[in-house]
């Protein structure tokens, strides 16, 4: 007489039930995604290089002072952001930027209100390139577009900018993920 075996396999039910769940999961998630409020439009970057020599004379004869110089890179980025969704507002609530250099990430907040004529004013140069602020803590309707200007400030030499692989304007929104501007690099 055979012995007849019966094997029961508890952990079968618990898989079946894993993957059914894990595949109502990624259904949701592929077909109740909703698309980004809002889209952008790099409208202009300019590059604003400075070398200062800051060496000044010394009154002790026969030693001379040694070179010192500053070396910083202004980026004025034109940027308009449409609100394309047609139920909520976007409320912005800050700016910066990232510059990838082959040995850092360099980042810098958008110049605040405060010392936005001022730069204008140190740096005349830059009129050209004047337009109004993007301002912090702005809401956008749906539908509506708002364009201005953003300044970024780095601590580096010309020779280090042109050494960056890219750069990345990053738009913080309340209730929304950033919105991130790849800035394409300039020749």
């Amino acid at each position: 007489m055979s012995e007849e075996t019966r094997s029961y396999y508890p952990w079968k039910p618990i898989v079946l039930a894993v993957i059914v769940v894990s595949a109502a999961i990624a259904a949701y998630v592929y077909f109740a995604r909703v698309p980004d409020p809002y889209s952008a439009k790099l409208v202009s970057v300019n590059v604003y290089p400075i070398h200062r020599n800051l060496t000044s004379p010394t009154t002790v004869e026969g030693v001379g002072g040694e070179n010192e110089t500053y070396d910083q890179v202004i980026v004025l980025a034109d940027v308009r952001i449409t609100n394309v969704s047609n139920k909520v507002p976007l409320y912005l609530s800050d700016m910066s930027a990232n510059v990838d250099l082959p040995d850092e990430t360099q980042r810098s907040s958008a110049v605040s209100a405060s010392d936005f004529d001022k730069l204008f004013i140190v740096y005349p140069d830059l009129k050209q390139y004047q337009k109004p602020m993007l301002q912090r803590d702005l809401t956008v309707q749906p539908g509506q577009s708002v364009e201005g200007l953003m300044i970024f400030s780095y601590q580096m030499s010309q020779q280090q900018w042109q050494s960056a692989t890219a750069m990345n304007i990053n738009v913080d929104f309340i209730h929304q993920k950033p919105l991130v501007i790849p800035v394409p690099k300039s020749k």
